[in-house]
């Protein structure tokens, strides 16, 4: 009995948790696109009342049309000007790039990103974490790895720098380790396998 009430407890409290998030961000999107839809609308037809999701629907319409618009050469340069004018902004620049930083490096379009699957020794000697090689630099004589080691599911964590043969190279693709890292470890491989000639 104590187990069917756990396990209903744990399916339950996701769905609730899920659920409520979504009519979190469809009121807060409807909320913010629909009163200028409405307002056209009544325009166009007087006497029509408010229609319910009108607003997230004129949310994703320009998400949509503004990943067209960066994907085409007019639209990219159009973006690149407006982010020079964002950085031109004192205060605001230094949190609009942060947030820039960290959508880019999981954005498709992004070459830049991650290139590789690290274990490294981290935060202790003896424990280990998963990270992302993001480039390699030189400091004196040594080559140190930069690695971007998440403490937060993604968007949140530490950049660490350590030397390259300290770093396990794993035969894990990029999408592997963000499942796994999203799931909570529950998405790990039995075997961590490193990368052939891999330190």
């Amino acid at each position: 009995m104590k187990k069917s009430f756990l396990t209903g407890v744990f399916v339950l409290v996701p769905l609730v948790v899920s659920v409520t998030l979504l009519l979190w961000f469809f009121e807060k999107v409807d909320g913010l696109f629909s009163p200028v839809l409405d307002g056209v609308v009544r325009a166009l037809f007087p006497g029509t009342d408010h229609i319910p999701g009108t607003g997230v629907l004129a949310g994703l319409v320009i998400i949509l049309l503004l990943g067209m618009l960066a994907r085409n050469v007019v639209g990219k340069r159009l973006l690149d000007a407006l982010d020079r004018l964002i950085q031109r902004i004192p205060g605001y620049r230094t949190v609009y790039s942060t947030i820039k930083q960290l959508t880019n490096a999981f954005s498709p379009e992004s070459t830049k990103s991650f290139k590789e699957v690290l274990l490294v020794e981290y935060p202790k000697e003896g424990s280990y974490a998963l990270g992302f090689r993001t480039m390699t630099v030189e400091e004196g004589d040594r080559r140190l790895v930069v690695v971007y080691v998440p403490t937060n599911n993604l968007y949140l964590g530490e950049v660490l720098f350590i030397p390259e043969g300290k770093a396990v190279r794993l035969e894990m693709s990029i999408e592997q380790a963000i499942r796994l890292l999203m799931s909570g470890g529950i998405a790990a491989p039995r075997e961590l396998r490193r990368m052939q000639g891999g330190a």
